[in-house]
């Protein structure tokens, strides 16, 4: 249903991020680990917080528009 799930990346460990990994969504849309995010260099503020499948299901633009399912 999502195929980002597997494919996407934590930006700071570059670890895939799985569906029930807790995540931060900054103010431009990316997800982070949030035991990554405090390691990072630069910290966006962010936009919310939760797991990665809450932001999958509460976000459209993680659903792909030409999807034929």
């Amino acid at each position: 249903m999502f195929p980002i799930i597997g494919r996407l990346r934590c930006p700071v460990c570059s670890e895939p991020v799985q569906i029930d990994d807790k995540v931060f969504l900054d103010i431009i849309n990316t997800i982070i680990h949030q035991k990554c995010y405090y390691k990072s260099p630069r910290r966006l503020p962010i936009k919310d917080k939760g797991s990665f499948q809450k932001m999958l299901l509460k976000y459209p633009f993680f659903h792909r528009e030409d999807e034929g399912d």
